[in-house]
């Protein structure tokens, strides 16, 4: 016991140090540019059409669940990641008999991630309680990983969405980390109306699979685990 003991008082200094250390702050990475140069925001507000929908970002959000592993991993905690930012647009037009269309764009700042909220890890269930040295460091390592510096946005491009409103998987185009990678995922409509559209639904990644390696120190004694979970709702506007 007193072994694990001095471990683990040795180990706590060093992790600290690791963690914090070594990227571009937050603060000057959300100072960059606000929006990818070639967004297609055009091909939304050039259209004189009452089937264009804007995201309404207060009113929408991504939750990302980021799982702890390693021989180690008790040392570490669970995360719960936060876009509270995503921008972007909906055209749905169902009611064309001819051509019914559906095509979605958004994107999100990855340096405006919020990381443990204290009230979203309650909702998740997530028990402990990280610091602040501990959530600055998270935030840091995770800035650094996915290279926010050089790949800012996190992008999410359908092209035909329609099968989402008979409840059948959509294919989608997620750009991370400079990578395009198709996935199809459940979306779930829970309303569309004159002025309103509320989408929901979650569906998991791999870092792996967009060139980024997962967090590890100590030969992987203490990592982040590759998959991570990804909950949604987004509320647009007409």
């Amino acid at each position: 016991m007193r072994r694990n003991s001095l471990l683990r008082n040795a180990a706590i200094p060093l992790l600290a140090w690791l963690l914090l250390g070594g990227c571009a702050t937050q603060q000057e990475l959300s100072s960059s540019k606000k929006a990818p140069a070639d967004f297609p925001t055009s091909i939304y507000t050039d259209q004189e059409s009452d089937s264009i929908y804007k995201v309404d970002s207060p009113a929408s959000r991504i939750l990302i669940t980021v799982r702890r592993g390693g021989m180690m991993a008790s040392l570490g905690h669970d995360h719960i990641v936060a876009s509270h930012d995503l921008q972007g647009f909906i055209l749905l037009d169902r009611d064309s008999l001819q051509n019914p269309n559906c095509r979605a764009d958004f994107y999100a700042q990855l340096a405006n991630l919020e990381v443990d909220n204290a009230q979203l890890r309650s909702e998740a269930g997530l028990l402990s309680s990280p610091s602040q040295n501990d959530i600055a460091g998270t935030t840091s390592n995770m800035l650094k990983s996915i290279d926010a510096e050089n790949f800012p946005f996190a992008r999410l491009h359908s092209s035909d969405c329609l099968s989402a409103l008979s409840g059948d998987q959509t294919e989608v185009l997620l750009t991370i980390h400079g990578v395009n990678q198709k996935q199809k995922i459940a979306i779930e409509i829970e309303e569309v109306s004159d002025s309103e559209l509320i989408l929901s639904g979650k569906f998991s990644i791999l870092q792996t699979d967009f060139g980024i390696q997962p967090f590890s120190i100590m030969n992987g004694l203490i990592k982040v685990e590759d998959r991570l979970e990804l909950d949604f709702r987004i509320v647009a506007q007409k």
